[in-house]
């Protein structure tokens, strides 16, 4: 590698370069000009061509890809025959790294760490709400209905609950993390690549796919979002939940197949804790909101860590650089597990 690395950072949006660029990720970007990196970014303000793009990376070292990027393929990569690292500022790079990648020999690394760290605090926060029954008893400004005053019975905490987890990535291992302290009743995990013994040295169990929804009281859907796992979960699993559980879906909508939870939700027999939705933003006519069985946040779960994303994978490719290991690396087996919403959209309008 260049003694003064370049690295380009494809942004395809001016506000994705203002969110990501700023605060400690803009003082790293500083901190690394000064010792004369070439750190470049798209000033137009607009999207690239892919061809556009591969004159812009044609010398470049590393690769900085984000939300929006294009796929980092052949034509990107037509005139560059040194790119060492694609460090990813986001959480998946099934959608921005390809196989001709991987096939190169080139690195691979994300800030996906850091965003499920922050998607497992708001999956604690949650948690806490649903089992307090938030909706009824806590009252948010002028934004939520007056809050109940009596005893409720239905109000619980971790420690009777099992709770329930389908998918074992980044998210879900922090979350078991934050969970430790609450002392939960059990932690039944489902997964396809973790073995019972791995699970047990985390104090979970590993069970299959629809004994999670009939055992858990509180079920956690943080599973690649998937071709395979589109509308995993149906009528069958929803019906299996008992009578007052919680269904939290920080993932993504479609792991929920929409008309079978809207069904079962309307039954008043369990809640949902929702982030995540088939249109976003939410449309105001979406009947989700008029249910009162339900609580809903914008699809923000991840956000909190986003100035630090660019730093941390600053700090990936100076260790590269320096021939030390990589903290966020991502191999090619792992890559084709994460979440991928555009296979997944190419999937839904073949059907």
């Amino acid at each position: 590698m260049s003694k003064q690395p370049k690295v380009v950072f494809m942004n395809q949006s001016q506000s994705n370069l203002d969110w990501f660029y700023r605060g400690p990720s803009k003082e790293r970007a500083g901190e690394l000009k000064e010792l004369g990196w070439e750190i470049c970014v798209n000033e137009t303000g607009g999207p690239l061509e892919p061809e556009e793009w591969a004159e812009m990376v044609a010398d470049a070292d590393a690769i900085m890809t984000t939300w929006g990027s294009p796929p980092v393929d052949e034509t990107i990569l037509a005139e560059n025959d040194n790119l060492q690292i694609i460090a990813h500022v986001g959480g998946s790079v099934a959608a921005y790294v390809t196989d001709s990648v991987f096939d190169r020999g080139v690195r691979v690394s994300t800030a996906n760490p850091l965003m499920a760290r922050t998607v497992a605090e708001h999956c604690i926060m949650l948690l806490l709400m649903g089992l307090r029954r938030a909706h009824d008893h806590i009252k948010l400004g002028t934004r939520s209905e007056t809050m109940d005053h009596f005893k409720d019975w239905r109000i619980r905490v971790p420690e009777d609950c099992v709770i329930g987890i389908w998918g074992f990535g980044d998210i879900a291992s922090w979350v078991v993390t934050l969970l430790e302290p609450f002392e939960p009743k059990e932690v039944l995990v489902v997964s396809g690549h973790l073995s019972e013994e791995g699970a047990a040295e985390r104090g979970m169990e590993l069970v299959e796919f629809d004994d999670l929804f009939e055992r858990s009281d509180v079920v956690f859907t943080l599973a690649g979002m998937t071709v395979a796992n589109t509308g995993r979960v149906g009528e069958t699993q929803l019906s299996a939940l008992k009578t007052g559980s919680i269904i939290i879906n920080v993932g993504r909508a479609p792991l929920i197949q929409p008309d079978a939870l809207l069904a079962e939700l309307q039954k008043d027999r369990i809640m949902a804790i929702l982030d995540v939705f088939e249109k976003e933003p939410l449309p105001d006519d979406n009947p989700l909101n008029d249910l009162h069985n339900v609580i809903l946040s914008p699809h923000f779960a991840g956000t909190g860590r986003d100035a630090h994303y660019m730093a941390t994978m600053l700090d990936e490719i100076q260790r590269l650089m320096n021939g030390e290991e990589l903290q966020y690396e991502v191999r090619a087996s792992r890559a084709r597990q994460m979440t991928d919403m555009g296979a997944v959209r190419k999937a839904q309008k073949k059907q």
